[in-house]
């Protein structure tokens, strides 16, 4: 289902739990996120503007590019996590990034917006995909809202 360049990133809370209760922060309290997939590496932030300032700052200095953000409501609301990826996503027909939602994450997307050159689909649990999402979609239809386990880029 996915090219052989795809990026199978798990997004898993364990070590970020630890991490983040070393420093005394809720993971809930910090809801604007940012996810490398080439690196699987997870920052949180307490503004939506640091988040995507830094997935920005990760794409200038990586040579990678935010490929998109999902939000957890409707027009653009709730907690947000932006997703970087290691290019520019190429017109080939097929998916070349995959990122499995954690449980934090499943079932909470409601509105998506498309970076760079990527375009977004959603897949819930039945197998099927919604999408693809070529800008923004402030609202997704009920067909896929609050249904989403894994994030395609293409």
């Amino acid at each position: 289902m996915f090219a052989s360049l795809s990026a199978a990133a798990v997004f898993t809370a364990g070590s970020d739990q630890a991490a983040q209760a070393d420093r005394g922060a809720d993971e809930n309290v910090r809801q604007y996120c940012v996810l490398d997939i080439a690196s699987q590496q997870r920052t949180c932030y307490d503004e939506l503007s640091a988040a995507t300032g830094t997935g920005q700052q990760i794409a200038d200095t990586s040579g990678s590019v935010i490929g998109a953000t999902v939000f957890e409501d409707a027009e653009y609301g709730g907690a947000s996590l932006t997703i970087t990826v290691p290019e520019p996503c190429p017109k080939n027909d097929e998916v070349d990034f995959s990122l499995d939602l954690d449980d934090h994450w499943k079932n909470q997307i409601s509105s998506v917006q498309a970076w760079s050159t990527c375009w977004v689909w959603l897949y819930p649990d039945s197998g099927d995909r919604a999408g693809p999402y070529k800008d923004k979609a402030p609202r997704l239809s009920s067909g896929i809202n609050d249904r989403t386990v894994t994030v395609g880029l293409s």
